[in-house]
């Protein structure tokens, strides 16, 4: 038992020496990573700060100078339409007027835009956004024979040019999101640009406003606006008259088709507007004998093919106002 060495607790070593049992940190190679990884931090963040501030440079200048004569047009183009409409929409009643130097039948010289609501919905300027996004196409120009440019897929395809829409650069808290507008801008710049350019050129703009559930039973009022003299050409209340009558073929012992439907008739009814705008126009009455067109296919085939990418010009080109062409819309007061 003597043998037995004494057992004694461990004791701190005199102070000012380190401890043998602690192992040893290498502090400088630390003190150096730290370092090196604050510094790429800081550098870092520089960077994404300049890019931010680049992109949002250029995408404001894009906005502001390259495209800004036709950002002009576009609003304006849209301010009329919108003013125009809202009043037609608020108005209780609807007093015939044609000018009289109006000539109906040459209105296909001119470029026009062409726009059909609800009056319900085109009674505030965001009720008409919200109205157009829901329109169906219909014959009512084509039946005129009239080619007229789209009012709603001049709105959707000139987005990008709002303020409301550019604003988004102004919020944008990031480099990802400032790239993603840019790009946006480039690519629409190429693919809507050429459009836009030609829709805001247009001479002239037909409104229809839907005062019933449809236009075969409730009337609908038509005007027609100079765009270049802001003028009242023409405003009537229309009521379709006459109905086509829909039949079915039996061949054969092959069961008969169903009947057409009162919405699968419009086209029938859009030409008898058509026919009730041009005897209020002192035009010659169209005649019945044939079939009038569909109102999809009538609508496909006034839509304006979209130029080339290859024949796109750059924004700061596509944005300079061509000369209007001649039309038949009168240019000065009665």
């Amino acid at each position: 038992m003597n043998d037995i060495r004494e057992l004694r607790p461990a004791r701190p070593e005199p102070e000012g020496e380190k401890p043998a049992y602690m192992p040893k940190l290498p502090w400088k190679w630390i003190g150096g990573l730290g370092l090196f990884i604050a510094l790429s931090a800081g550098i870092y963040n520089v960077r994404e700060r300049e890019e931010e501030a680049a992109l949002r440079t250029a995408i404001m200048r894009a906005h502001k100078q390259d495209l800004a004569p036709i950002v002009s047009r576009f609003e304006r183009t849209v301010s009329k339409i919108n003013g125009w409409t809202v009043k037609a929409a608020n108005a209780k009643t609807v007093e015939d007027f044609v000018d009289p130097r109006l000539n109906l039948d040459a209105l296909h010289k001119g470029k026009g835009l062409y726009m059909r609501l609800k009056a319900e919905d085109a009674r505030t300027a965001d009720g008409i956004v919200t109205g157009l996004e829901v329109a169906t196409p219909d014959a009512i120009a084509r039946c005129l024979g009239l080619e007229p440019a789209s009012v709603g897929e001049l709105y959707a395809r000139g987005s990008f040019l709002t303020s409301k829409w550019i604003k988004q650069a102004d919020d944008a808290d990031g480099v990802m999101k400032l790239r993603v507008i840019a790009d946006e801008i480039k690519q629409r710049s190429t693919r809507d640009l050429p459009f836009v350019a030609s829709a805001t050129g247009s001479d002239w703009f037909m409104l229809a406003l839907e005062r019933g559930e449809n236009r075969r039973e409730a009337p609908v009022d038509i005007y027609l606006y100079d765009l270049r003299n802001d003028k009242l050409l023409l405003r009537s209340r229309v009521q379709a008259e006459g109905a086509l009558v829909a039949a079915r073929i039996a061949v054969g012992g092959v069961k008969p088709g169903a009947y057409a439907s009162g919405a699968q008739t419009g086209a029938a009814q859009d030409c008898s507007i058509a026919s009730g705008l041009r005897a209020l126009a002192g035009s010659e009455a169209t005649s019945f004998a044939a079939a009038p067109p569909e109102p999809h296919k009538a609508y496909e085939a006034s839509a304006p093919a979209t130029a080339p990418a290859a024949a796109v010009p750059a924004p700061s080109a596509a944005a300079k106002p061509a000369s209007p062409p001649a039309t038949a819309v009168p240019t000065d007061q009665p």
